[in-house]
């Protein structure tokens, strides 16, 4: 009802204060939303996988930036002066088309842009010359492979080989022998995420994109952390929800130097889901 109040609430946190809301009444005109079947950017069908619904061209343009967008966010090559409004930019202006055009960018490329000048240009190449080295499992998550979030990613890199600077040459030749077999034996990993894997690393189009970044100077290192203790060895925690006393990456960092393993989503192989406040539905 009009003037009632509410506690407004933000990411499970609760702000300190009551707040009237004034409830706009519903006015008999309107209308039932239905999902497209048509994508509005370049008219391919639209598909269900799971619970998304996607573009059916893996080329759309619309999944093209989308991509773009999480190989510069933080679980990934983690450039924070690249925001999407600046990819679009670059996108729109032509200085780049794929991921691996970020990184051969030049100062006198973007100072000549409108609304950027030599300061932001020469920050942004810092930046990017900053970020070229990365762990193996933020690249692999940079690469936006259906499925395989940050978790999956760290577990695919717990499977490489020794620890060090790793050539993307063998990266690809390492990942793209592995068979569904040999996929489904790893850690939380289903037949769909495997199939996934296999599936990316079969597109030359992808082993094109990872050579291109290899001439454009990216260079990827693993280092293999060692528990600190086995007290939680052999079990499996799923976190979901805001956590009161930590951030869900400590708590992560936690776990794995107690032993314990870090999964995404809950299988029979689960031992612990901890839950904070608004868990989703991991929780139920």
């Amino acid at each position: 009802k009009i003037g009632d109040t509410v506690v407004i609430s933000r990411a499970g946190d609760v702000i300190p204060q009551i707040t009237k809301v004034l409830v706009e009444f519903r006015t008999g005109k309107e209308k039932k939303f239905h999902m497209p079947e048509i994508c509005p950017i370049d008219g391919s069908k639209v598909v269900r996988d799971g619970v998304a619904y996607k573009c059916s061209n893996k080329y759309c343009g619309a999944r093209q930036r989308e991509q773009l967008y999480h190989f510069i966010s933080r679980g990934g090559f983690d450039m924070r002066g690249l925001g999407p409004k600046i990819i679009d930019h670059f996108l729109d202006e032509g200085l780049i088309s794929d991921s691996a055009d970020i990184f051969t960018l030049k100062k006198d490329d973007i100072s000549v842009l409108e609304r950027f000048g030599e300061k932001s240009a020469e920050n942004i190449i810092n930046e990017i010359q900053e970020k070229k080295k990365i762990e193996l499992h933020r690249f692999i998550y940079s690469l936006g492979i259906i499925h395989v979030g940050e978790e999956t990613a760290r577990t695919l890199a717990s499977i490489y080989g020794k620890s060090g600077n790793v050539d993307i040459n063998n990266f690809i030749k390492f990942y793209g022998a592995l068979s569904l077999e040999d996929l489904e034996k790893v850690q939380d990993i289903g037949p769909k995420v495997a199939e996934s894997i296999q599936g990316w690393f079969a597109e030359n189009k992808n082993t094109k994109l990872l050579e291109k970044m290899q001439n454009a100077g990216v260079k990827i290192f693993l280092e293999k952390h060692s528990a600190k203790s086995e007290k939680l060895k052999g079990l499996s925690f799923v976190l979901t929800g805001s956590l009161s006393s930590m951030s869900r990456e400590l708590a992560k960092e936690k776990i794995r130097a107690l032993g314990g393993d870090v999964s995404e989503s809950v299988s029979r192989k689960t031992s612990y889901v901890v839950a904070g406040e608004s868990p989703g539905s991991k929780y139920n």
